[in-house]
This record gives structure tokens, sequence and C-alpha cells, in this order.
């Protein structure tokens, strides 16, 4: 009798186990990473199809730190656009850790902070500094929207990542780094974009007010962030 039980309890948790996999399956196959025959295929195309999201993510930055050096360099900001250089170096040179990620994305949401807040000081004619760099200041609207466009298109991957557990990137092959790097991105990735579209927003709206060429990708991007 106690064989018995044991039997069927191993039966039970292997059959829980076995639906664990296969809920891991069927999210990837939702965030159109999986879909391959066997488990290791499926565990494959996840690694690949995240990695794949890291990359993009990874670039996005590096755009959107590029514009926010151009635009700080543009109002004499000298020491954010040092700042903004800095966080972009820690995304060179290959994949970077997920304190690296952190570290570059906390800069970037500080520095859209100041970027705002100095344009809506320079708007309301409550700044005496020296007069803005206008082809600066167009490099850096180019850059920051071709980043906006990226984090734009990061946003229906996002949000399947975002219901997977640790546990399902692991059973799907994940590394640890790359698990905790696709969670860090889809908790973080969809308000650094709204901070971001704040700060383009005002950008575009003080270039238009002061004579400054806009980009058509800076008013695209934030056309497809809406």
């Amino acid at each position: 009798m106690n064989k018995r039980s044991l039997l069927i309890s191993l039966l039970a948790s292997g059959g829980l186990l076995m639906s664990g996999v296969s809920n891991a399956q069927l999210n990837l196959k939702q965030f159109g990473i999986g879909g391959g025959e066997s488990s290791a295929d499926a565990g494959a195309a996840s690694s690949g199809g995240i990695s794949q999201l890291l990359q993009t993510y990874v670039g996005a930055n590096q755009q959107v730190l590029s514009g926010q050096s151009s635009l700080a360099s543009a109002m004499g900001l000298s020491s954010a656009a040092g700042q903004a250089q800095q966080a972009a170096g820690l995304l060179s040179g290959g994949t970077p850790s997920v304190s690296q990620l952190t570290q570059a994305g906390s800069t970037q949401q500080s520095l859209s902070q100041t970027l705002t807040q100095a344009l809506a000081s320079r708007a309301s004619g409550g700044s005496s500094a020296a007069p803005v760099n206008k082809q600066a200041f167009t490099d850096g609207l180019a850059s920051l929207g071709k980043g906006v466009s990226q984090y734009s298109s990061l946003q229906s991957g996002l949000g399947s990542i975002g219901k997977m557990n640790p546990s399902s990137l692991l059973l799907a092959g994940m590394n640890p780094q790359t698990a905790q790097s696709a969670s860090y991105i889809a908790q973080s990735a969809p308000g650094q974009l709204q901070s971001l579209m704040s700060t383009l927003s005002a950008a575009v709206q003080f270039a238009s007010s002061h004579g400054i060429s806009v980009p058509s990708i800076a008013t695209s991007a934030l056309q497809g962030g809406q």
C-alpha cells in the first residue's frame, strides 16, 4: 500500500513538472520565439529570441543616451552630456550585465528629468544661459527619436515576457543572467519609454517654437509611441 501511494505521488509530481514545461513553451509561443518540435528546440529558439530582444533594448538605449548627450551639449549642460556618454560606455563591448543595464537605465531616467526641466525653464524664459546650438539640438532629436522608436518596437514582446516567471524562463533553456536581464527589461522598459516620450515631446515643442529643425524621425516616434 505504501509503495502504491509512493508511485501515485511520483506520477503526480511528474505530471506537474511536465505541466510546468508545457506552460513555459506556451508562453514562448505567445512571445513568438518558441514553437520548436522538441523542448530543446523551444529552449534554443526562446534563448535566441530573448537575446535578440536584449540586443534591441541595448541598441535603443545607446541611441537614447547619444541623443540625450547631444541635447544636453546643445543647451550647455556639459555635466549631463558627460553622464550620458559614460552610461553609453556601459552598454558597449559585449552583452552588458544586469547591474550595467540598471546603472545605464537609472542614468537615462535621471537625464530625462534634467532635460525636461531645462527645456521647461528655457521655454518659459527663466534661463539666462547661452543660446542653444541648433544643429546639435537637431542631431539630438534625431538620435532620441530613433531610440524611442526602437523602444516602441519592443512593447509587443515585453508584455509576454513580463508574464513569464523566472522558473519558466529557466525551464525554456535560459541561462540565469539572460533570464535576469529579460526580467529587468520587462519591468523597466515601459516606464522608461513613457519618460522618454515626455522628454522627446518637450524637445520637439521647444525646437518648433525656436526655429530649430525637427527631423521626421522625432515626430514619427511620438506618433508611434502613442
